[in-house]
This record gives structure tokens, sequence and C-alpha cells, in this order.
């Protein structure tokens, strides 16, 4: 089995970070630990950047198996002022062939629709000294290049196919490297090695990469809609629970929620004691498009109280969502799951329980972002990265740490203090926040 993980994380111009670059302690010696990683920082400050930039990524790789449009131009993801944001991710990767390092380069537009790629850049190295980096596949506005040929020095039929394909990707939103249309030509232009590589990326990673963001997340607190992030043998994905009342889903679909509530249960009742999910079933019927359905509802069971999940704390409801991608990162050296505000209505020592049972036993990818600080008294110094007030240099971690010292500690120190590289905090003032809420108060006529 291939083993893929991300080491390093840049962005250039996205949303508002102008420059930031997050580098993971993952390594080839520790592939089979858990890397739990936390974003620190004020609101607005460039923490869910690094949500959207896994959002591309997710949508960029997938070409292979779906097409999933970049964004469109209404989320202003590029940073306004400028015409092209990027980002850049650098992976390790072991596979039968040995042990290799990664590099996947993106360069971003938007036209009156969406987000499209103008660069795309795919290159590796093997992971020996003295190995230079090989570039797989660059792609420009301009040209084309697959490993050392350009354009130029291909022919023609050749030629014609791989602009096709990069007119087509640029009118569907989607990579050009990760086209499913590229991928016969590869496959007669790149070794066995390099068209592994392609795919442990485009197949393996991205079948264990889960990206939980704001937009997954809104609707169970807005439409009280709970979209359960999956990750089972078989199936990966979102499946949306409506929590007004019974749900209606196609036969299929239940099984799959089914599936997840068993595996759920395991670790719910030990995570808030006494708490078990049980599906009741109301009745199976025909749907409008003909699919055999079934109608529904979770209820919460703690002894012998049954009542609907929906009158349960929205925490609660929040680490139900998203249990199985977190059974999935403490058991599966591959999965890789990015959380937006992962602290969101969750009591703070179970926070700093669940991330240390992740962080001491676990084997994927956690990256999260939170405004609780009880994480920083629970995680090594090495795994919390902070924003910065400077827009050239969004991430940052730490210095001063000693061994007797919490990162709480520090931060803390270091918002009201200073005496960091960069200034974590934009200083606000108390006076003139009573004078502000002061003078709104007051009545005009």
């Amino acid at each position: 089995m291939a083993i893929i993980k991300i080491k390093k994380i840049k962005i250039q111009n996205l949303r508002n970070v102008r420059h930031g670059e997050i580098v993971l302690t993952v390594n080839f010696e520790t592939f089979f630990k858990a890397n739990v990683v936390g974003l620190y920082g004020q609101n607005g400050s460039g923490k869910t950047t690094i949500v959207d930039a896994f959002g591309l990524l997710k949508a960029l790789i997938s070409g292979w198996i779906t097409e999933i449009k970049l964004p469109s131009q209404e989320k202003r993801l590029i940073m306004a002022g400028e015409d092209t944001a990027s980002i850049e991710f650098e992976f390790l990767v072991e596979n039968q062939f040995g042990t290799f390092y990664l590099n996947y380069y993106v360069e971003l537009k938007e036209d009156q629709n969406r987000l499209y790629t103008t660069v795309e850049r795919i290159a590796y190295r093997e992971n020996e000294k003295g190995k230079r980096s090989k570039i797989l596949i660059n792609v420009t506005e301009e040209d084309i290049q697959l490993r050392k040929a350009n354009l130029s020095d291909m022919n023609e039929k050749t030629r014609i196919q791989l602009l096709v394909i990069h007119q087509l990707s640029k009118k569907q939103y989607t990579s050009f490297i990760f086209h499913k249309d590229l991928k016969p030509l590869l496959q007669d232009r790149l070794s066995e090695l390099e068209m592994q590589l392609l795919h442990n990326l485009a197949i393996d990673f991205n079948r264990d990469l889960h990206v939980v963001n704001n937009q997954n997340i809104a609707p169970l607190f807005e439409e009280r809609s709970m979209p359960f992030s999956i990750h089972l043998e078989k199936t990966r994905g979102s499946i949306p629970y409506n929590l007004k009342g019974p749900a209606l889903l196609p036969e299929d679909t239940f099984n799959v929620l089914c599936e997840v509530i068993e595996q759920s249960n395991r670790v719910l009742s030990a995570i808030i004691p006494g708490l078990t999910i049980k599906i009741n079933v109301i009745t199976k019927q025909t749907m409008d498009n003909g699919e055999k359905g079934v109608r529904f509802e979770f209820l919460s069971q703690r002894g012998e109280r049954e009542l609907p999940l929906r009158t349960e704390s929205e925490g609660i409801l929040k680490i139900i969502s998203v249990l199985s991608v977190l059974i999935a990162v403490y058991n599966n050296p591959n999965a890789c799951v990015v959380i937006d505000e992962l602290d969101s209505g969750v009591f703070e020592y179970l926070l700093g329980e669940l991330l240390t049972v992740i962080d001491e036993d676990g084997k994927g990818q956690l990256i999260f972002t939170s405004h609780n600080l009880r994480v920083l008294e629970v995680l090594a110094i090495k795994n919390l990265w902070f924003t910065t007030t400077n827009e050239e240099r969004r991430y940052m971690q730490l210095k001063g740490i000693k061994e007797v010292n919490n990162a709480r500690d520090v931060y803390l120190r270091a918002i009201q203090l200073g005496g960091q590289d960069e200034e974590v905090y934009k200083e606000t003032k108390i006076f003139k926040i009573k004078r502000a809420f002061r003078k709104a108060g007051v009545q005009r006529d």
C-alpha cells in the first residue's frame, strides 16, 4: 500500500494571505505516526485560508475520478488587487518503487464565472542524497511540457491533442494535469514509476483526503442539516441528514449511514458516556425519481431515554458529524483530514482529550483551525502554527519555548508583550471598545 503525507503548504495571494508557508514535522521515519497540526490566530488572520487551499487541492486532483469545477468567483479567493493566486504542496510518498518527494504547484486566475488554472506543474525527486527534481508535467498559457519535451518537440497529432485538452480544462474549470482525457497520453510517455506517482496523488491520497470547512458545517447551525463526513472501507465523502424531522434517503445511501452510525457508536459512548445513536426506520417508500427509499430518523439514546438527535447540543452534533473521519485519522496512515473550527461548540476539556488520543496513538494527519487555547496545552509546540499580522508572512511558530513552558502561556505573552519575530495579534484597546459601545448606543434624531 502506498502512503502519502503532506509535508509543506505554500500560499500566495489567496484571500488575505499574500504569502504564507507551513512545514509539517512528518518525515519518512515517522510515516506511521499521527501528525496533528493546529492553526491559531485572531479572526480574519488567515486560518481558514489553509482550509480553502486544501479545498482547491481536492477539486484539482479529482479529475481522474470525477469532474469538480473550481470555485466560483463569488468566493473571492484571490486577494483583492491581485490578478493571480497560487498554492503549492509538497508530499512525501512511499510506494513499491521507493520513497519520493512530490511537488504540485498551481497558479490561478478568475474570469466572470470561476477560477481557472494558468500554470500547473508537478515534479518529483527520489529520496536519495544528491538527486535532483524532475519535472513530469509543466503547463503554462503558452506551452506544455511533458518531461523534457515541449510542444515544439512533439508531433502534430500529439500537439493538437494536448492543446484541445488544455482548452477543455480551462473551459470546464478543472486541472489540466489531472484531466481524464490526458491520462491515456501520459501512459504512453511517462514511466511506470512516474504514472504511479500521479496515481498516488490523484487516487490514493485524494480518496483519503477530507476537507471539512464552514460550508460543510454552516447548515448544521443555520438550516439544521447535519453533514456526515464519511470514511468507510468502500465509501468516502459526505451525506447530509435533515435534523428537522424524519429524513428520506435512497436505500443505498441509507445503508451507508447505517454503517457510519455502527462505526461511530463504538467510539461515541467512550467520548460522551452513555450516549449512542439509534436508527428508527419509519417506512420504506418509492422516491419521486423511482428509486427505493427509506424514511427514518436518528435518535439519541441514553439508557432507556430516546429523543430525536436534533435535541443534542451543537457541540455533540459537530463531533458526531466528523467522528468517522477522526476514526480514520486514528487508524489509517494515509488519512488526511482538514477541519475548520474543530473546537466550535465542543467542550474544551473533551477537545483536548480527543486530540491527545489521536496525537499519541493515531496514524494519519489531522490539520485544524481553532480558537480554543486548551489545545495549546496538549499539543507539542512543533505542531502549532500561529497567524501573524504580517500578510507577507502569515504563519509562524513561536520561539522561546522551554520544557517548563506551555504554548498557551507563551502565546498569551506574545499577544500582550510581543517578543516574537512577527506580531501575532492586532492590538485592541479596552477603552476604545468601551467608547465605541457608548457612542453606538447614543440615540440620534
